[in-house]
């Protein structure tokens, strides 16, 4: 009897510890449940906060035009004041990304008051306007656009300085608007030094009629119509009348030689930071302005080899093009040949020569004052564009 109560006894004892083990274990699988169940809420959560940031960023904009971050800027510009740069350099510009149905622009006219522009929307047909100050300076660009897309807009400074200088103070948007990153500048980059025809001085005008600023299209010029083929960022530094050794007129001093390095060509306190802007691709055409006048070969010779010398130092791994055109002139081609020999029998094979196919003006017809007009620049961007494929690779 004794021995049965002791075995009831035992398993009592055992079937407790089974249920206390038991009991610990559900309990403790609830809390492990619990926790996994509580992480997985915390990973979902974290997953929901992801996502909502990545729409904040993708959506992120501002309805607030900043100068510094909201614009790409293309050509020489004065910045000394921080509100905005100072256009002067024919083919400076401005292009900016924004969602809005419209869009506005601040210019001040900084000095003389006929400085003429091309406003481009969405890559659409250019729109030029003449900057007149009025308005506290408020051009409206666009209106009546679709508010749900990204546009563009580019604004290019068709007139050289001698024209009018401008300063740029910013865009406006109508409420609900924002400004977004703007384009990437491209890879490519080619410097054009040159004269009015460079510039494109009265290249939508006809012979006979006196240049003025309205008909002088840089956007319509060779070099900048080289540059969007190739898909390139294009520095025009060029000014009417401007020579190597002399200028329009017989003047000898302000040649290319002392306006080169300027941030604005009418002032000579300040000039180019040369780190910021370094191009694959450096053009020279001048020499026309030469031609008129009497130079001794060796003088211009000189001034030639040592004005292309400054370049090379400026930029040591450029292809450099010794270029004259579109007409055909004597001595100065010659010249320009010379220059070109001997600086590729000294080593230098990134130094190329390129005369433009002369201007078939009984054909095409001329611009203004005897200038190439729009269609002869068209045949002189075929001629540098083919070249500058051929010796570079593009």
């Amino acid at each position: 009897m004794r021995q049965m109560i002791n075995r009831f006894r035992w398993l009592s004892g055992v079937l407790l510890l089974v249920l206390l083990v038991t009991t610990a274990c559900s309990h403790s699988t609830d809390e492990s449940t619990k926790e996994v169940r509580n992480l997985t809420d915390v990973e979902d959560q974290a997953t929901m906060q992801t996502i909502n940031t990545e729409e904040v960023e993708k959506e992120q904009g501002s309805p607030t035009f900043d100068v510094s971050k909201h614009a790409r800027y293309v050509g020489r510009m004065d910045w000394s004041d921080e509100r905005g740069p100072v256009l002067s350099w024919a083919g400076s510009s401005i292009t900016v990304r924004f969602e809005g149905s419209a869009i506005a622009l601040q210019m001040k006219i900084t000095e003389r008051n006929d400085t003429w522009l091309d406003l481009i929307v969405d890559g659409g047909e250019a729109r030029k306007i003449h900057v007149d100050g009025l308005n506290d300076g408020i051009i409206e660009v666009a209106q009546d656009l679709d508010p749900t897309v990204v546009h563009t807009l580019e604004v290019y400074k068709r007139t050289e300085a001698m024209f009018g200088t401008v300063q740029f103070l910013g865009f406006t948007l109508p409420k609900g608007g924002q400004f977004l990153s703007p384009p990437a500048h491209l890879d490519r980059k080619i410097e054009l030094i040159g004269d009015s025809i460079s510039v494109g001085s009265g290249n939508e005008g006809k012979d006979g009629d006196p240049s003025i600023a309205e008909h002088e299209n840089n956007n319509l010029a060779y070099g900048s119509i080289a540059a969007q083929a190739l898909n390139a960022e294009i520095h025009t530094i060029a000014i009417s009348g401007i020579g190597l050794a002399v200028n329009y007129g017989e003047e000898r001093i302000n040649t290319m030689l002392d306006q080169y390095e300027r941030v604005n060509p009418l002032h000579s306190n300040k000039e180019w930071d040369f780190t910021q802007w370094i191009p694959d691709v450096v053009v020279i055409n001048l020499g026309t302005n030469d031609n008129n006048y009497s130079t001794e070969e060796a003088e211009f010779l000189e001034k030639y080899e040592g004005f292309v010398a400054r370049i090379r130092s400026r930029y040591p791994d450029a292809h450099i093009f010794l270029s004259l055109g579109p007409f055909n002139l004597m001595p100065t081609k010659e010249r320009v040949l010379t220059v070109f020999g001997k600086l590729h029998q000294e080593g230098d094979n990134k130094v190329h020569y390129l005369m433009y196919e002369p201007a078939n003006t009984a054909r095409d017809g001329l611009g203004e004052t005897g200038h190439p007009n729009t269609i002869t620049h068209k045949h002189m961007s075929d001629d540098l564009i083919r070249q500058i494929k051929e010796q570079t690779g593009w």
